[in-house]
C-alpha cells in the first residue's frame, strides 16, 4: 500500500526527530562516560610507567612528565592517588641519589664548581652543569634534574631534595588536604628553614609556617600526610629557636636569659594577627608567653618552660 504524501512527510518528521533525540542522548551519554574511561586509561598508563620506576630512572621520568601532562583528565580521586604514588617514588630514588651525592669525588667536585659560580649565586643544575666536566659527577647531576629533584647545601655537604614547586601543578586537580600539603612543602622546598643550625627565613615566616602546619593537622586530621606534617613540625623552634638562632640569649653569669626583641615581635604580631575563632594551641601559648614576659621584663622562667615543654609533648611525635 502506497501511503499519502502527507502521511509520509509526517512519519518521515516523526522518524528523524526519533533519530536526533536518539543521537543526543547517545551523544550525552558518551560525553558523560568519557572522563571515565579517559581517567582510567590516564590511571592505567601511570601505574604502567611508575611499575618499574623505583629502579628505572627513565621510568620515573615518564611517569613524572606524564602526570604533568595529563593530571586535568582524571578526576580528584585519581589525581591525589597518583600525585602520592610520585612522591613515594620521588622519596624512594631520594635516598638512592643521596647515597651516591655522598661521596668524596662528588662532594669535592661541587665544592670546587660551587666555588667558581660564586657562593652568592643560586645553585642550579644548569649553572652546575656549564663548569663540571666530571662524567658520573655530571650524570648524576642530569639523572637528579631529569627526576625532579632540586640540590641543596648545609655544613659543607650538597644533598639533593624533592622539588615541590612542580607539584603546585597538581593542586588544581587533588583534594583540598593534599593541595595544602604540597603549600607545606613547597615552602620549605624553595627556602629551607634552617641552614648550619641558623634560621634563614624571618621569624614571621618561621611562625606562619608553624602554624600552617598545625592548621593542616586541625582541618585534615586523617590525611594520608597528616604523619608527614606532624613530623616536620618542630615546637621548639617557634619557642626556643634553633642553636644558632635561639629565641633567648645565652645565659648571663646570673643564669638569666632573655627573649630577643625580634622574637617578641614576632609574637605580638602573630597575636595581632589572628583570625577570628581561629583554633591554635601554639597560637593560644604565645599569647600567654607574652603576658608572662612582661611580667618577667622578658626573661625565660621556670613558669614558661613548663608551659612550652607541655605543649610540646602535645605535638611530639610517637
Amino acid at each position: 500500500m502506497r501511503l499519502n504524501p502527507s502521511i509520509k512527510l509526517g512519519f518521515l518528521a516523526i522518524t528523524l526527530s526519533f533519530t536526533a533525540i536518539c543521537a543526543t542522548l547517545t551523544t550525552s551519554q558518551t560525553t558523560l562516560a568519557a572522563p571515565d574511561a579517559a581517567s582510567k586509561a590516564v590511571y592505567q598508563q601511570f601505574q604502567i610507567f611508575s611499575k618499574n620506576a623505583v629502579k628505572s630512572t627513565p621510568s620515573l621520568d615518564q611517569a613524572r612528565k606524564y602526570l604533568l601532562n595529563h593530571i586535568d583528565e582524571v578526576g580528584p580521586w585519581q589525581a591525589t592517588l597518583m600525585t602520592l604514588q610520585l612522591e613515594n617514588l620521588q622519596k624512594i630514588r631520594l635516598a638512592d641519589l643521596d647515597q651516591k651525592m655522598y661521596t668524596e669525588l662528588f662532594q669535592s667536585v661541587l665544592y670546587e664548581a660551587h666555588s667558581s659560580i660564586g657562593y652568592e649565586q643560586k645553585l642550579t643544575f644548569s649553572s652546575l652543569l656549564k663548569v663540571i666536566k666530571d662524567r658520573t659527577v655530571r650524570k648524576l647531576l642530569q639523572e637528579a634534574s631529569d627526576l625532579g629533584f632540586k640540590l641543596e647545601t648545609s655544613e659543607g655537604i650538597y644533598y639533593p631534595i624533592i622539588n615541590y614547586e612542580t607539584y603546585k601543578k597538581f593542586q588544581p586537580f587533588v583534594k583540598p588536604d593534599i593541595a595544602a600539603y604540597i603549600d607545606i612543602m613547597a615552602a620549605e622546598s624553595n627556602h629551607p628553614t634552617t641552614s648550619d643550625a641558623a634560621f634563614i627565613i624571618t621569624w614571621d615566616e618561621l611562625i606562619r609556617r608553624t602554624l600552617e602546619k598545625e592548621a593542616f593537622l586541625n582541618n585534615f586530621p586523617n590525611s594520608n600526610r597528616t604523619s608527614a606534617v606532624k613530623h616536620s613540625l618542630y615546637v621548639g623552634y617557634l619557642f626556643y629557636g634553633s642553636d644558632n638562632s635561639p629565641a633567648y640569649d645565652w645565659y648571663t653569669e646570673e643564669e638569666i636569659r632573655t627573649i630577643d626583641p625580634e622574637v617578641k615581635k614576632a609574637y605580638e604580631k602573630a597575636v595581632a594577627n589572628r583570625e577570628p575563632n581561629t583554633k591554635s594551641v601554639l597560637l593560644d601559648t604565645v599569647d600567654k608567653i607574652l603576658h608572662l614576659l612582661d611580667k618577667s621584663n622578658d626573661e625565660l622562667t621556670p613558669e614558661i618552660k613548663e608551659i612550652t615543654d607541655h605543649v610540646e609533648s602535645l605535638f611530639a611525635n610517637d
